[in-house]
């Protein structure tokens, strides 16, 4: 692939460098951020061979790319900095677009923007974890040795530490310096800090608090962060400029962090805990329809960007409780695409087609990557999002009559598998995996016997 020539067309086709505010990427996605989305050339998008489709969602514009997003954007970048009048931002430019923009939309780009570059060193630490607790089931490791120690240090760390990070990219979305975020997070979990018991009583300048436990928290950095956003913007914008390098800083971390102890942090929890009660009741008021509902159309929920909304509750779950339900059975709905792919790998008749279900299939069953098949397969040709709900939903049957869950996340196919392997539901999760593939392998060959039967019959007639 040319990717120089295909950053230049995916440019020219979302109106030029000068209609580019900023641009990032995840697995298989350039999302960017325009100041005019009318400027986009969608069905310049839709024709071009070296693009799999075009989503507007999250209040992003984003172009789908496929696994090799990483080297366009690489080869984007150096276009966009040639720009000789555009790095600068009209305000009322910026404006406008900030208008046209809905608060859902905001709201969805700025979770994901915090939570993407994340992902996939999450979906890594949860393959480790995964090896780990193999090497402890085949007795080639104990869980006391040095060995296994150092090794889960390195799939716990991304976990454990997540405050810091998560505090770095959430202070840099909220336009304030992302450095102190991460100081504000790093305090939090500091010996002398963390070392209150959890459900302590502690005096911070004559009040009294609870004591938590911040390591792998969502919410209360989530709080902090767009509060100190809000306290460092008001600080530099009265305090005299030859003040600011050192006392804005001070000013932030002597009061972000208690206020983080004594108020966010407590707000944080009973927000998460409330969370968790309502999906516990959910659960127990019938796990198998709940699994069903997320075999069959969290995929759909992805498609369009919400699941932004649902990754950090179900990470806090997963957290806190050790498992978690939803992730098992949301996965099915990527079998299920899978085995539609497969089906349509074998029975079509187009080449072109065969050709996309196969790459389509390949990089789904590997790394469980989906835009490929959902905007080069589902898109094109709409009654196969019906297989893909039935295989999910058959999935998460089982899942649902098995209590089945997972123990850390990772995301679907061959390589995410060690992290599902390692789980004490692991054989229920693969008859799963098994169920899913094969019901929209079936329903699709299904489809398409009818389908050519229908337009046989129509001809005869």
């Amino acid at each position: 692939m040319d990717y120089i020539g295909v950053a230049s067309r995916a440019l020219k086709d979302v109106g030029g460098k000068d209609n580019v505010k900023s641009v990032v990427h995840c697995a298989t996605r350039l999302r960017f951020v325009l100041f005019d989305k009318s400027r986009v050339d969608k069905d310049a998008i839709q024709a071009d061979k070296d693009l799999l489709g075009f989503v507007d969602a999250q209040g992003q514009s984003q172009i789908i790319v496929g696994s090799s997003v990483p080297n366009v954007y690489d080869a984007l970048i150096p276009l966009l900095n040639k720009s000789d009048q555009a790095s600068t931002e009209k305000a009322d430019h910026s404006a406008e677009g900030e208008k046209k923009a809905g608060i859902i939309d905001r709201i969805l780009a700025t979770i994901s923007a915090i939570f993407t570059p994340y992902i996939p060193v999450l979906a890594s630490a949860g393959i480790i974890q995964g090896l780990l607790g193999i090497t402890v089931t085949l007795g080639w490791l104990t869980a006391k040795s040095d060995t296994y120690k150092v090794f889960y240090g390195i799939g716990n760390a991304m976990i454990y530490f997540f405050p810091v990070l998560l505090a770095f990219t959430a202070a840099k979305q909220f336009k304030s310096n992302p450095y102190i975020g991460a100081v504000i997070g790093a305090a939090l979990l500091e010996p002398n800090i963390a070392g209150f018991a959890t459900g302590s009583k502690v005096n911070l300048l004559g009040i009294h608090f609870t004591a938590m436990n911040f390591s792998s928290t969502v919410i209360p950095i989530l709080l902090s962060m767009w509060v100190y956003a809000q306290l460092e913007q008001f600080l530099r914008k009265h305090l005299a400029q030859n003040l600011q390098l050192i006392v804005v800083p001070v000013i932030c971390l002597v009061f972000i962090v208690p206020l983080t102890l004594l108020v966010f942090g407590p707000v944080g929890s009973a927000i998460a805990n409330g969370i968790a009660d309502v999906y516990k009741m959910m659960l127990h008021g019938n796990m198998v329809l709940f699994q069903v509902v997320f075999g069959g159309f969290f995929i759909f929920v992805i498609m369009f960007g919400m699941h932004w909304v649902l990754l950090p509750i179900q990470l806090s779950i997963l957290a806190s409780q050790g498992r978690e339900y939803s992730l098992a059975a949301g996965g099915m709905g990527n079998y299920a695409l899978l085995g539609v792919c497969l089906a349509v790998l074998i029975f079509s008749k187009s080449k072109e087609e065969r050709g996309v279900a196969g790459s389509a299939a390949f990089v789904n069953a590997l790394s469980g990557i989906t835009e490929p098949g959902i905007y080069g397969i589902l898109i094109r040709n709409k009654k196969y999002f019906a297989a893909v709900a039935l295989g999910g939903m058959a999935g998460g049957l089982v899942h649902g009559l098995t209590g089945t869950y997972v123990t850390a996340f990772a995301f679907s196919g061959i390589l995410g598998s060690p992290a599902f392997i390692s789980s004490p539901k692991a054989v229920p999760y693969f008859i799963g995996v098994a169920v899913a593939i094969v019901v929209g392998f079936l329903a699709t060959m299904i489809m398409m016997k009818t389908t050519k039967t229908t337009k046989r019959t129509k001809r005869i007639v």
